[in-house]
């Protein structure tokens, strides 16, 4: 009868306890995905997008084909934090997560696509462009969500 009344104790214990446990995940799962989003945007921002406005990857330009492909790298591991990012949306209940992760498959692609472009040395500027408009929309939407996306800096292996 003693472990009866302890399973039920404890049974009772757990339903309790498991919507506020629910609830600390999706906290904390809003973080990390705040926070995957935030390091590719300092990829992007800084390895690409910055070097894009001062004509880095224009033809002359001193260490043109480096910043190039530096760019791709940078691309590269921007795509990998946003398929991180997609991941974590497709199991939430979460509408931020939700509302935001229905805009990431496709900037993903385009993220990877333009990537491997620039990591050939080839300047496709109309991807850039477009990334950069996909990149804005992400982050009015999620401000309009009431959630500001920050760049996060990280090392980037090989940059």
């Amino acid at each position: 009868m003693t472990r009866l009344r302890t399973s039920m104790l404890l049974a009772g214990t757990l339903l309790v306890a498991a919507p506020s446990q629910q609830a600390q995940a999706t906290v904390v799962e809003k973080a990390r995905f705040v926070f995957h989003l935030g390091v590719a945007y300092y990829a992007f921002n800084t390895w690409v997008w910055k070097p894009y406005r001062q004509y880095r990857f224009q033809v002359g330009a001193p260490g043109q084909r480096a910043n190039i492909v530096k760019a791709g790298l940078a691309l590269a591991f921007a795509a990998y934090q946003v398929n991180a990012a997609i991941k974590m949306t497709r199991n939430t209940q979460d509408p931020f997560l939700q509302k935001i992760g229905s805009l990431l498959p496709n900037f993903g692609k385009s993220l990877t696509t333009v990537g491997n472009d620039l990591k050939r040395g080839q300047f496709n500027e109309q991807g850039i462009q477009n990334l950069n408009r996909s990149l804005n929309t992400v982050l009015n939407t999620a401000q309009a969500q009431g959630q500001v996306i920050r760049p996060v800096a990280v090392p980037i292996p090989g940059l």
